[in-house]
């Protein structure tokens, strides 16, 4: 069976926001920490990988919720950057095969279930050729999963824009999962969001 190994890229520096969104409270807890659970707690991603700068680090205790952390601290870096650092990582610390997965999901994304993040892998899980894509009302989001197969064009120059590549270079591929939770197609990213989140 396939493993699948879930990175969180969080280490912007939030500048529309005006303040590190990932310690922002959504319901009595981080930002960050509320993106986490459900992801460790679906039980189908071999480890989460988090992806974040020394502020963070520094503020929240990451180490208590069962995840790896790996440090982002360039003050220019998209998201991409912080997804290549922790697809580093895994491949480091695991010998991965051609068809397990890589499971995305920004760490500004709060509001999932961890039915959300299960549905998708077991998605994948059934056809890990697939880039599986969680979607709402007809309009794609994440999580987002790979295939490890298709980490060399993840690092490539092909994918310095982001991960909108692999949907583009491999149609035939996605398969695009409509879930029933709008935050699926989430992104905290301005104050105005953010108040959104408390009526949403």
């Amino acid at each position: 069976m396939p493993t699948i190994h879930a990175i969180i890229p969080a280490a912007g520096r939030s500048s529309r926001m005006g303040q590190p969104k990932q310690l922002l409270d959504v319901q009595g807890q981080p930002m960050l920490l509320a993106v986490i659970e459900p992801l460790t707690a679906c039980g189908l991603a071999a480890g989460v990988f988090v992806v974040t700068n020394s502020l963070v680090v520094s503020t929240l205790d990451l180490s208590s919720v069962g995840v790896s952390v790996v440090l982002n601290d360039e003050p220019d870096a998209e998201m991409i950057d912080s997804v290549r650092l922790g697809i580093t990582r895994i491949q480091h610390e695991h010998n991965l095969a051609q068809d397990d997965g890589i499971l995305i999901c920004p760490g500004d994304q709060p509001g999932l279930i961890p039915d959300d993040v299960t549905r998708c892998c077991r998605a994948f899980i059934h056809s890990p050729s697939n880039i599986v894509i969680a979607s709402h009302g007809g309009k794609r989001g994440h999580p987002m999963i790979f295939p490890a197969s298709m980490i060399p064009l993840v690092m490539s120059n092909a994918c310095d824009t982001g991960l909108r590549e692999l949907p583009q270079q491999h149609p035939d591929l996605v398969a695009s999962l409509e879930l029933t939770s709008s935050a699926v197609v989430r992104n905290v990213n301005t104050p105005p969001d953010y108040e959104g989140l408390s009526s949403s």
